[in-house]
């Protein structure tokens, strides 16, 4: 009689075992990519949004009014430039009208036009605690009483009492609302006016700024120090950019 074929059960066990470790090689191998794969995802989302961060806070800052850049507590704060001019005359305390010369393009003579009503200037501003005067010490344009064109790219304000100080290049700046930056926690936050304000990131661990070379006549530096933090892997990148703001009044 010839003998049937098959597996004995020692033989049945010994494959189960072999393929058991096999599945669990392959499974490991599979599980480190995806791990891999997952950790390179979270890895290039953090530096996006911190790319992102350092972006905005580098074009807002180039557009600061000068020396009037703070940092303090947490908050890095400045007034942004609105409009821009050159003025003519020389201030003169019994006469609160003055005479600028706008920048001859449309864009900006539209700009002017629009209405600059409560707008306030900088003239030879050399701090922040310049700009942070209250209402009843800044120069406020009470009124635009000729307004600029293409053809004749001069005009005339109103101003709401004398400039006082003198800028070296005749240069005048027209500014408004405050804008900060500030961390809380691990948010960095955007308000306009210490108003409510919206987060930028929520990966933030470290943020320190540092202000230097501010004047009349050289321009200033605003270097930039920042730590983002992964929530989930704990993993951390650090940046640093200097900004240039242009203070030559």
């Amino acid at each position: 009689m010839r003998p049937s074929k098959g597996f004995t059960l020692i033989e049945m066990i010994m494959a189960l075992v072999i393929l058991a470790f096999i599945s669990l090689g392959i499974g490991a191998y599979l599980q480190l990519g995806a791990r891999g794969y997952s950790d390179t995802i979270d890895r290039e989302r953090l530096q996006s949004e911190a790319r992102f961060v350092i972006e905005r806070l580098t074009r807002e800052i180039r557009h600061a009014a000068p020396n009037s850049v703070s940092f303090s507590s947490g908050c890095l704060s400045f007034y942004p430039v609105l409009l821009t001019a050159a003025y003519l005359n020389e201030p003169d305390p019994t006469a609160p009208v003055l005479e600028v010369l706008v920048p001859p393009d449309s864009q900006q003579i539209s700009l002017w036009s629009s209405g600059i009503n409560g707008y306030r200037a900088a003239v030879g501003f050399v701090s922040a605690s310049d700009y942070q005067a209250d209402e009843d010490a800044s120069i406020v344009v009470g009124a635009l009483t000729k307004a600029p064109t293409t053809a004749d790219p001069t005009a005339s304000l109103q101003l709401s009492r004398w400039l006082g100080d003198r800028s070296p290049g005749q240069r005048l700046y027209l500014f408004s609302d405050q804008v900060a930056f500030c961390q809380v926690g691990n948010t960095l936050v955007r308000r306009v006016n210490n108003g409510t304000g919206y987060t930028l990131t929520n990966t933030l661990s470290h943020f320190n700024v540092a202000v230097s070379g501010s004047g009349l006549n050289s321009n200033g530096l605003i270097h930039l120090a920042l730590t983002f933090r992964d929530p989930v892997s704990q993993e951390s990148s650090d940046y640093s950019q200097s900004v240039q703001v242009i203070n030559v009044l």
